[in-house]
């Protein structure tokens, strides 16, 4: 198993994370390579100068702006975490999770890990099944943001709902039926559910929700995009908690 980064932002922050394994590939110099030359010796992992076809049949394509990260054997996959770990490290009265219920696009995934990373989410949780897989476009498109996220693969996602219920986590569930999100309290220990970008929220995720949350808007299409949708609504959590005065 292995895991291929391009874009200099991901492979920047993977490097950062100082416990990998693998191989920097290069094809140019440039400031931002210097860069990641730099960090790659911090890492001590190995360094290759190749051509800038070689790159493009290691990674499929050629918008890697010469540089290929490729993350080897078992130090591809970070450190597991489980959801019980994550509620017993909060604050009894306050804490943010984001659930994602089959977000399949890698380009919105990655988008929502950028905004989960910039509210400080807890934690992310989402199924193993129907969600985003490519590694690649996923880091490349939250620019980094997936080596910072605490980031939970559950099999049972209506169980992991449940669990946040017993742990005093009210449930939300975005959706474009519900109350709008400025009139609900956000302010305590709060999860956030986002459906499919197709189909919106399964139905055994929506019985589980305590109440339903829209963004009030007044365009003409029918909703936002699920990744902006998460931007919004985590803000706004955010700045219920006081995120923005105290820091959180």
């Amino acid at each position: 198993m292995r895991e291929i980064l391009t874009g200099y932002h991901a492979i920047e922050e993977r490097l950062k994370e100082g416990t990998i394994e693998g191989t920097l590939f290069i094809a140019r110099e440039n400031s931002r390579i210097t860069r990641l030359l730099g960090a790659a010796r911090k890492t001590g992992i190995p360094i290759r100068r190749e051509s800038a076809e070689t790159l493009d049949d290691l990674c499929g394509h050629r918008d890697h702006r010469g540089a290929v990260l490729i993350v080897t054997g078992a130090a591809t996959g970070r450190r597991a975490l489980s959801l019980e770990s994550v509620i017993a490290s909060l604050p009894t009265d306050r804490g943010l999770v984001l659930v994602l219920c089959g977000i399949t696009d890698p380009h919105n995934l990655g988008a929502i890990l950028r905004s989960a990373d910039q509210f400080r989410v807890d934690c992310v949780v989402m199924p193993e099944r129907r969600s985003a897989r490519d590694s690649e476009t996923i880091a490349r498109t939250s620019a980094g943001a997936v080596a910072y996220v605490p980031l939970i693969v559950v099999a049972n996602l209506v169980r992991s709902l449940v669990l946040l219920k017993e742990a005093g986590f009210w449930i939300y569930g975005a959706d474009a039926a519900g109350e709008p999100v400025d009139r609900s309290k956000l302010s305590g220990r709060t999860a956030l559910v986002m459906g499919s970008e197709g189909s919106g929220l399964p139905r055994l995720a929506a019985e589980q929700c305590d109440a339903l949350v829209r963004i009030p808007a007044d365009g003409h299409v029918d909703s936002f995009n699920v990744s902006v949708a998460a931007g919004i609504l985590l803000y706004e959590a955010r700045r219920q908690q006081g995120f923005f005065q105290d820091g959180v």
